[in-house]
């Protein structure tokens, strides 16, 4: 599902109270069958390592760990595999998105396309139920884009992503807007 909206809607703010980074003031979010608002913060986090990968738009990768080193990290968190199968898993999940050569640079190496798709190989290191992406193609080539969207895409987890690119919203299988700050459909 993609989601559209003019700057200042309300889509980034959707995302992190989707992905429990925020709490809502009213109403409830459930992830899962989880009210995400009645879990303390380290359960959020649990659910957040376990079932929902988060790429934001702004990359948070931590820079002083390699390409590698950052999605190593990020399956470590679910405690789900061995050293060994993590390393596998990581490189791995960067050769899928086109940056597996570059899985020994610092995040201050990389191009900010780069690090987006390093971005998303985090996102999607615990094979998460759900992908929560905003603007992560953002900084790529139409091309790139699209071969990126593919991958994301052919994983088995519910996608829901934020462009500006109506091309690329056009890809989901349902496109959402936020208008006058209601979710509409298309």
């Amino acid at each position: 599902m993609s989601l559209v909206g003019a700057s200042g809607a309300g889509k980034s703010t959707l995302l992190a109270l989707i992905a429990g980074l925020s709490r809502p003031d009213r109403g409830t979010v459930r992830v899962d069958g989880i009210d995400l608002a009645e879990l303390s913060e380290r359960r959020r986090a649990r659910v957040r390592a376990t079932r929902i990968g988060i790429a934001l738009q702004s990359d948070n990768l931590v820079p002083c760990l390699t390409a590698l080193e950052n999605v190593e990290v990020a399956i470590g968190f679910a405690g789900r595999r061995t050293r060994r199968e993590a390393r596998l898993r990581a490189a791995l999940l960067l050769d899928r998105l086109g940056v597996g050569s570059r899985g020994r640079q610092r995040p201050r190496h990389l191009s900010g396309g780069e690090a987006q798709r390093v971005a998303l190989a985090v996102a999607l290191a615990n094979e998460p139920a759900l992908l929560l992406a905003d603007e992560v193609v953002a900084a790529l080539d139409q091309e790139t884009a699209g071969t990126v969207m593919d991958q994301v895409t052919s994983d088995r987890c519910a996608v829901l992503f934020v462009t500006h690119d109506i091309t690329l919203a056009d890809r989901a299988e349902r496109r959402l807007r936020i208008r006058e700050h209601r979710l509409v459909s298309r």
